[in-house]
């Protein structure tokens, strides 16, 4: 039998070829670890000469930050002239003057423009920083205009008022300008939703209810009808803007779509804004019963039914004969 030839050191050839395939790769493996080894960290030497430098140029920055303070507020050099003012419309020359620090004077020009204002002498004691003893110089010379104060509140809160009318209308944004005119007058019964937009306060969103709400009427009757729909409501909160926008419509006719009792289902009833589900659902219960309704007489008879619902039934109310 052939046995494998050894060379050196009892190691056959396939031993030495091994040795050396590792001996390669252990290099290489240390070479590519030196290579990709991450830098020491150094310190950085700042010399003393750059630090002196460096905090020199600090204290020039400084100074020139608070020679610019003292120019724009110069405490020191304003002389005291105490004099009559009034918080609420006092410049803040005339604040400073009367002894008050710029940056009080700059708070209370901030409180202003917030709409804030000082309705007695008492109310500066408020102002942060302000001590008693500087309050008690003042207090001769604070003179208030009460009816000044008055009709700015009251201005106040028609802006508020105001502000509030746009936030609720906030959806009727429209997707193209149309002018609001304050003498139009529409034919409620006809009236398109472009139509519609040119009364003030109604926009895109509350047209198309008015049209929407018309057309579940089967028409309006009356232009009363309007106050029934919920998205005109922020417009007819009092009775001076409700007869200002119903003011805008007219009726030229009463022309609607009946209800024909006899011959309606019973879901295409209750889709009737005046009907509930079991009102029309006693309606339709006659019917099972062969009972032909001649008149509102006999639905009157009917539980779940007030006066006033049939008062507002009774124009759409159509009593035909069913067709056979």
């Amino acid at each position: 039998m052939k046995t494998k030839k050894k060379i050196g050191f009892l190691l056959t050839h396939e031993q030495w070829l091994g040795m050396a395939i590792l001996v390669i790769l252990v290099g290489v493996t240390l070479f590519f670890l030196h290579r990709f080894q991450p830098p020491k960290e150094s310190s950085i030497q700042v010399s003393d000469s750059t630090r002196t430098r460096f905090i020199a140029y600090q204290a020039q920055q400084d100074s020139i930050r608070k020679a610019q303070w003292k120019k724009k507020y110069p405490r020191d050099t304003i002389a005291i002239q105490m004099q009559v003012f009034d918080p609420n419309t006092a410049d803040s020359s005339t604040l400073v003057h009367l002894g008050l620090k710029p940056w009080q004077a700059s708070n209370m020009l901030k409180y202003r423009a917030k709409n804030g204002r000082y309705r007695k002498a008492e109310d500066l004691k408020r102002l942060y920083g302000m001590t008693d003893s500087m309050y008690h110089a003042l207090q001769p010379y604070i003179q208030i205009d009460t009816l000044a104060i008055t009709q700015f509140r009251d201005s106040l809160k028609r802006s508020r008022r105001d502000t509030a009318t746009r936030d609720s209308v906030a959806q009727d944004t429209m997707p193209y300008y149309i002018s609001h005119k304050r003498d139009t007058v529409l034919n409620l019964r006809t009236a398109d939703t472009t139509e519609l937009m040119m009364i003030p306060g109604i926009g895109t969103y509350r047209a198309k209810q008015i049209v929407r709400y018309r057309k579940q009427l089967g028409g309006f009757t009356s232009v009363e009808q309007l106050r029934e729909i919920k998205a005109l409501q922020p417009l007819l909160k009092d009775s001076l803007s409700a007869d200002s926008l119903l003011a805008h419509f007219v009726l030229d006719s009463v022309i609607v779509e009946p209800l024909r009792v006899n011959s309606m289902h019973m879901e295409r009833l209750q889709q009737h804004p005046y009907l509930s589900f079991e009102q029309a659902k006693a309606i339709y219960e006659l019917r099972r019963r062969k009972i032909h309704l001649e008149n509102i007489d006999q639905l009157q008879r009917l539980d779940g039914f007030t006066h006033q619902d049939w008062q507002r039934l009774s124009p759409y109310l159509n009593f035909e004969k069913r067709e056979k």
